[in-house]
């Protein structure tokens, strides 16, 4: 299809050039001729460098691709030692890559952890035959993605081969390397695939490669008798660096016969006839590397020219395949800026704590990479904190938490960005995002990004429901400065527990006035003393204690270094007491221990301290009244079993003799023993009623005024009730069974 478009496109072009060679002097002609010859050269030309930096590339990516993502590779590389399974793995990789790329001559792994080497090659170092190479482009430190021409010898006993090699290092683009991951191109077979794309006869075309080496060979065109003419166009590979040149072959003197053609219309006809000829030559001549293109494309496309494919031409084929590859090219590049973001991450963590070694113009460079120029300004680190982040996570789900944090992540870039301020944040922690600000060196440098930072602070408290609170660095010029800043900017924050939530801690602000820690160890033994006692003097011990807290500064670990004494020394106190009261003490400790990460200022850790040490010297309170109360239970048990026989025994009687109230002596009664007082009363009457009925020949309304009943039917009632039969009944059934 194409081929008749290119031929009928030409032909009008053919007859107009026809006519004017009647008219046209024949210099003209061959001026004409020339600069045909020259673009027919050129497109060869850029034909060529097209079709082998594809190649090249493809296989290039291709390996870039196999060492970051294919597990077994990674595998291969990591080891120190012989793993069967990584090296078949990893040999089913060699195999799939020179499938795919049929110009590919060998494949091998280096590894550096044992000198092990795999693949089209010796397996040891030893009798490694391109171990000259390898240890040469170790020492050289090149950057050329591909060699020049070079001779390959895989075994000792094998033939040399011309190849060009591409050496990937594992893991890729890493400060550690762990191998060298080798393919070696034929030339052979590269110069067989070229070939195709001309006529050796009529035109030429060199490859020569950064030795100036033609990797075509001597003589790329021509055969026996013939040589390259004048080069007519050179182009340089922006893949690769090597230059491609092409032009005609000057055949049996044929320039030299056509000079002498001096009849102009024998010309005509001649250039007409040639004409002709031209045009079917030039039309199979180009149609032939479109031709390659789409059959390299069917070869490798997911979508193969098959018998139910649309007659789609051979540019919609290409465009198909085309728009593929972007889609590709697209995903693969969303994925690169993802991974962008965790580098970039990654990098920020290393600068501010010290563990990347930048110079200050690495530094500057690798700002620019991320788009930030900081030419000329001022720099400053704060660390911004999500006040009470427990009851952050607690109040929203985790989707939620995200969107919130990105609000605030937005909310400093756009406030810094419309401030005329360049900056860089991260997410340091869960609760704190870290960002280094930059503001024009002139005039106050520390104010002008104090009140950008207080911008945010103001935006986010009256727009979203939780605060924020920031530590503010000096300012810095230097990268070492920078991270001096970055610490001081934390320490800023550790006094947020004294100066209280929402607002910006500067290092005025942290200055600490003299206090002698005596005061603190005599405020915490006082105060153990009274929760010891559970004095209620211990609720203003224990606000002096985080008073003094709050008026000496202190920082919020020395605040849970004293905290963590106060617990060991209450501890102590309290475990000397009985068995009850160190359970009490079990549940407050768990109290203290989870609000040891939830409290933020000593305001909080006032109020969760006393809510959970008034909990525990309520329990020991009530532990001192059971125990009283139990004295005083047991105190009238035995007054009842010493005076049950008394007929007028009853609750009121008991709650006037030992001076209680009746219905609260009822229930100590029946939380003491179980049982309420009347059925414990009835109980031992009845008792001693069974005893006398079996060991006595009273009768029964004596035995009734004994036990308390005056009345005999209230005895016999109740005997009834707990025995199930008579007084009469019991001593009759008794006496039978004796």
């Amino acid at each position: 299809m194409w081929f008749r478009r290119l031929l009928l496109s030409y032909l009008p072009v053919f007859f107009i050039v026809t006519m004017i060679l009647f008219v046209v002097f024949f210099q003209t002609l061959n001026e004409q001729n020339r600069r045909e010859a020259i673009k027919a050269n050129e497109f060869l030309a850029q034909q060529v460098i097209h079709f082998m930096d594809t190649s090249l590339r493809d296989i290039d990516y291709r390996v870039v691709r196999e060492i970051l993502t294919n597990a077994d590779v990674k595998r291969f590389f990591s080891r120190n030692g012989v793993d069967v399974y990584a090296n078949i793995q990893s040999l089913k990789v060699i195999d799939d890559l020179k499938f795919s790329y049929p110009i590919i001559d060998s494949i091998y792994f280096v590894r550096f952890s044992d000198g092990f080497v795999f693949g089209d090659s010796s397996r040891t170092a030893g009798v490694f035959q391109d171990e000259p190479f390898i240890d040469g482009y170790a020492a050289s430190g090149t950057t050329a993605k591909w060699t020049g021409e070079r001779s390959f010898k895989g075994y000792s006993l094998s033939e040399s081969e011309s190849v060009i090699t591409l050496v990937k290092e594992a893991p890729y683009n890493m400060s550690s390397k762990q191998g060298y991951f080798v393919v070696n191109v034929s030339l052979a077979k590269l110069q067989e695939m070229v070939g195709r794309m001309y006529n050796p006869d009529i035109t030429f075309v060199n490859i020569i490669d950064g030795a100036g080496r033609n990797l075509l060979g001597e003589e790329s065109g021509g055969s026996a008798g013939e040589r390259p003419g004048a080069v007519l166009s050179s182009f340089t590979s922006p893949y690769t660096g090597w230059e491609i040149s092409s032009g005609p072959v000057d055949k049996n003197g044929m320039k030299l016969a056509l000079t002498f053609y001096n009849v102009w219309v024998v010309l005509a006809f001649a250039a007409a006839a040639f004409g002709i000829l031209w045009v079917i030559y030039i039309t199979k001549r180009n149609y032939k590397p479109i031709q390659q293109i789409v059959s390299l494309i069917e070869t490798y496309a997911v979508k193969g020219k098959g018998p139910d494919r649309p007659e789609e031409g051979e540019f919609g084929f290409i465009q198909n395949t085309l728009e593929n590859l972007m889609s590709e090219t697209k995903q693969f590049q969303q994925k690169y800026r993802e991974k962008l973001i965790l580098q970039k991450k990654y990098h920020f963590h290393q600068v501010l704590e010290g563990s990347a070694q930048l110079g200050e113009q690495e530094w500057i460079s690798e700002l620019r990479g991320y788009d930030l120029d900081v030419e000329g300004k001022t720099a400053a680190v704060y660390v911004m904190e999500i006040d009470s982040y427990t009851a952050f996570t607690e109040a929203y789900n985790q989707r939620d938490q995200s969107l919130l944090k990105f609000t605030l992540y937005s909310i400093i870039h756009e406030t810094a960005k419309n401030s005329g301020a360049a900056v860089w944040a991260e997410w340091t922690t869960d609760c704190r995002v870290s960002f280094i600000l930059w503001v024009d060196s002139e005039g106050e440098a520390a104010g002008q990004s104090l009140e950008i930072v207080d911008a945010c602070r103001e935006w986010i408290e009256q727009n979203v429901r939780f605060n924020i609170t920031a530590g503010q660095g000096g300012t810095a010029e230097t990268l070492e400065e920078l991270r001096q800043s970055y610490e001081l900017a934390n320490h800023c924050l550790q006094f947020k527990a004294v100066l209280g939530a929402n607002r910006i801690i500067t290092v005025q602000d942290t200055v600490r006035p003299q206090q002698e820690m005596q005061e603190y160890f005599k405020t915490i033994d006082m105060l153990s003393q009274s929760l010891r006692l559970a004095d209620p003097e211990w609720k203003p011990q224990l606000c002096a204690f985080i008073g003094q807290m709050r008026d000496s500064l202190l920082p919020r670990k020395e605040i849970e270094s004293l905290i963590s004494f106060f617990i060991h020394h209450l501890e102590g106190e309290l475990m000397e007491l009985s068995k009850e009261y160190r359970s009490c003490w079990r549940e407050a400790q768990d109290g203290l221990q989870r609000l040891e990460k939830r409290w933020d200022t000593v305001d909080e850790l006032q109020e969760e301290c006393i809510r959970i040490f008034e909990a525990m010297t309520g329990q020991m309170n009530q532990l001192r009244d059971s125990h009283s109360s139990k004295a005083l239970i047991m105190d009238i048990r035995s007054f009842i079993e010493e005076n049950y026989s008394n007929s007028e025994l009853s609750l009121e009687f008991l709650s006037s003799r030992f001076e209680l109230n009746a219905k609260y002596l009822s229930k100590m009664f029946k939380e003491e023993f179980g049982e309420n007082f009347v059925d414990f009363l009835i109980g031992l009457r009845i008792s001693s009623a069974k005893k006398l009925l079996l060991e006595t020949q009273k009768p029964m309304q004596a035995i009734s005024s004994e036990v308390g009943y005056y009345n005999y039917n209230s005895f016999n009632r109740a005997f009834k009730n707990v025995v199930g039969l008579s007084p009469r009944d019991f001593r009759k059934q008794l006496g039978i069974g004796g």
